[in-house]
């Protein structure tokens, strides 16, 4: 599918064509959208404290149709997290085999990207503004971009459009590249990325963020150390961190060494037989789409089943 580079939007009658949504549903919902969602407090995977929300069946509706509406979009090759045919496999090949890794993330990304932020990206998406507005309702809750919205890491990247242009800009030159997952950003290459990092504060902070952590004290990582990107292993090849791989090849013995019943009754499992292979034919296979090495560990499960 040929991609555009705008979604370029006039009305909501248009709107609602390219949703393929009647006009007055997305009237409707739009003047109720208060309504339309809950919220609610628990911990993100970083172990911090975060408000997230859930959309109730009519926004998740549209929702829908505005994530393939922007799968339509040619985003940069720079923004991974969230988009169609990308993921943390993709992301993490470009920084492989570098000889230095630098890994920044955005404080407090999603409450800091305030509605005006979002509405000013389907601007820059030469939307007018009776669409821009509209699609700014469904994308933002309480007045900023919301964890848990289907919508918002495709959103997310719309935003970071300005930012990821004066960051390649400015690294382009030096041979350096860089990757935001959402509101991750690495950069690697085989100059010393260091001398740039005021630059990058800088750019964050004119753009409405801040990076977490003091220039100084920022995560960059020499070839002769493991180097990660959104949680694989990048210094020669991709490979998973080792946590999950060991697991894998010591339940894959056990498995194999007392039967399968056997294995998840001793250790208080609560999955059945079927479930528990499936679980561990899941992480097998993510196992492989990062590395092609690990196909053995497929071979071994057709042996257990």
């Amino acid at each position: 599918m040929k991609k555009r580079q705008f979604l370029k939007i006039n009305t909501v009658k248009e709107l609602s064509y390219q949703l393929g949504l009647p006009e007055a549903f997305l009237i409707s919902t739009a003047d109720k959208i208060d309504n339309c969602y809950r919220k609610f407090t628990d911990k993100d995977k970083k172990g911090k404290e975060r408000t997230f929300y859930i959309a109730n069946d009519n926004l998740k509706k549209v929702h829908q149709k505005i994530n393939k509406l922007l799968d339509t979009l040619d985003y940069p090759i720079n923004i991974q997290g969230g988009i169609a045919g990308r993921s943390i496999v993709t992301n993490a090949s470009i920084h492989v085999g570098k000889k230095y890794v630098a890994n920044y993330d955005i404080k407090n990304f999603f409450p800091s990207v305030n509605y005006k932020i979002v509405y000013r990206s389907f601007e820059k998406q030469k939307c007018t503004p009776e669409v821009c507005r509209m699609l700014t309702r469904f994308t933002t809750a309480d007045g900023c971009l919301p964890q848990g919205f289907a919508t918002s890491p495709k959103v997310s990247g719309l935003v970071l459009y300005s930012s990821n242009f004066r960051i390649e800009t400015l690294l382009k030159p030096y041979d350096l590249a860089h990757t935001f997952w959402i509101d991750d950003l690495t950069v690697s290459g085989n100059r010393p990325i260091k001398k740039f990092q005021k630059l990058f504060y800088k750019i964050f902070k004119q753009e409405g963020f801040s990076l977490h952590d003091d220039p100084k004290k920022a995560r960059i990582t020499d070839s002769q150390h493991r180097q990660t990107c959104t949680g694989l292993i990048i210094n020669q090849e991709l490979n998973p961190e080792k946590g999950l791989k060991d697991k894998v090849r010591k339940e894959l013995f056990l498995c194999k060494k007392f039967g399968v019943n056997n294995f998840l009754k001793e250790h208080n499992s609560p999955f059945d037989k079927d479930r528990y292979l499936r679980k561990l034919a899941g992480n097998i296979s993510f196992l492989c789409s990062v590395n092609k090495k690990n196909f053995i560990f497929k071979e071994q499960l057709k042996l257990i089943k």
